[in-house]
């Protein structure tokens, strides 16, 4: 009876601790890193997948953007194609979890970005804790980023938006937006609030989330209470200076606006939320 009761207790225990591993927010690298030009791999996308099978980021050299779901690493490149990587691929900056969702709501229609974030952020539980965030459905538009493979010497990423980004529009599509909503304090290390990625159903269409609009979807919310950094022991990493306040900057890159509109941003104290897209300076846009 001992022994029974012995390995019912481990049984509950390597339960428990295997629960509390589904709810962590693994990442390798910060974003301030990334925002610095700390572009060279830290980490194979193979190494990081052992941690989620859902999440985001970007490749070695910022060649593109990184969509994780179910398991599966796709490249949303600068040309607009969509490909499955290898697990040998390099990433600077990727962020990760095993999508369990507490939540699935139904998302108002008609909302665009920046009205979807007002909405969601008033359904969570807290806004102390970290969530991953999956809504799929149908856009009846959708606004997303990509950017090109870099060069030596890097530039910091606020500059390749701004000259670099290729910007893309969708209408009438199906598809995924794969992410993560974190908190005020995970500033510098992570992206305070909305950070999504899209794919489409096809797998043909994606990229970084600038501005959408629902016509019908879903939302998972997975409710997320661990946090786990991999900071990287390479050169680049180790000295770069990351000592500066890159929020301004963080803003300006998640909107798609680039390096001069982080200097605006800094001398205007209005309020304005990630996901806002009243511009893209010297950006593409193409429509597939």
């Amino acid at each position: 009876m001992h022994m029974l009761l012995t390995a019912l207790g481990l049984v509950v225990a390597i339960t428990a601790h295997a629960d509390e591993d589904n709810d962590v927010l693994y990442q390798v690298s910060t974003i301030d890193a990334l925002l610095s030009g700390v572009y060279d791999s830290v980490a194979t996308v193979g190494s990081v997948t052992e941690h989620g099978d859902f999440g985001l980021g970007t490749f070695t050299a910022l060649d593109g953007e990184l969509i994780l779901l179910d398991r599966i690493v796709y490249r949303a490149a600068v040309d607009g194609t969509v490909n499955v990587m290898p697990a040998s691929t390099g990433t600077p900056f990727m962020a990760v979890t095993r999508f369990e969702p507490d939540q699935v709501l139904g998302v108002p229609t008609a909302q665009d970005y920046t009205a979807f974030q007002r909405w969601l952020e008033d359904k969570l539980p807290s806004h102390n804790i970290f969530y991953a965030v999956q809504v799929d459905g149908v856009f009846s538009g959708i606004t997303y980023r990509s950017v090109p493979s870099q060069g030596k010497p890097y530039a910091p990423l606020g500059e390749v938006i701004a000259r670099e980004q290729a910007v893309f529009e969708q209408k009438d599509i199906d598809g995924t937006l794969i992410g993560f909503w974190c908190p005020d304090f995970s500033e510098g290390v992570n992206v305070p609030g909305f950070h999504l990625h899209f794919l489409s159903a096809d797998r043909r269409h994606g990229g970084h989330v600038l501005d959408f609009n629902v016509l019908q979807a879903t939302v998972g919310i997975d409710e997320t209470n661990g946090w786990d950094i991999k900071l990287p022991m390479v050169a680049d990493y180790l000295d770069a200076d990351l000592s500066s306040d890159r929020s301004a900057e963080l803003h300006a890159v998640e909107q798609g606006k680039g390096a001069a509109a982080a200097e605006s941003d800094r001398g205007d104290h209005g309020a304005v939320m990630d996901g806002e897209c009243p511009g893209h300076p010297k950006r593409q846009i193409r429509m597939d």
